[in-house]
């Protein structure tokens, strides 16, 4: 597995592939946003420092009969342009909808 499947099966360029797991008759690719691809939740900059991971799981279209999941690793970053320190932007899913991962 690699970025490519989740580039042509997702439309996903901006993550990177850190793996897979098959749990409960589902399946979870674990994913990372690029740091070029990396911008204040707040104004939009792409000038800011990492604060920490956060893990979020989004559902996504099923493969097959299989559930799949996108566990993403979301940056908190602060922003050199506002000041703010917020979560990173995500392109590829709606943020309010996203489940927390303890």
């Amino acid at each position: 597995m690699s970025n490519s499947l989740l580039y042509h099966a997702f439309g996903l360029k901006s993550v990177d592939y850190l793996g897979t797991d098959y749990k409960d008759g589902a399946i979870f690719f674990h994913i990372r946003t690029k740091d070029k691809f990396l911008e204040c939740g707040n104004c939009g900059s792409k000038e800011v420092i990492k604060k920490g991971v956060v893990k979020r799981k989004f559902k996504t279209v099923p493969v097959g009969l299989k559930e799949v999941f996108l566990l993403a690793d979301i940056q908190r970053l602060e922003c050199k342009s506002c000041g703010k320190v917020r979560q990173q932007k995500i392109d590829y899913a709606d943020e309010k909808k996203a489940t927390p991962i303890d």
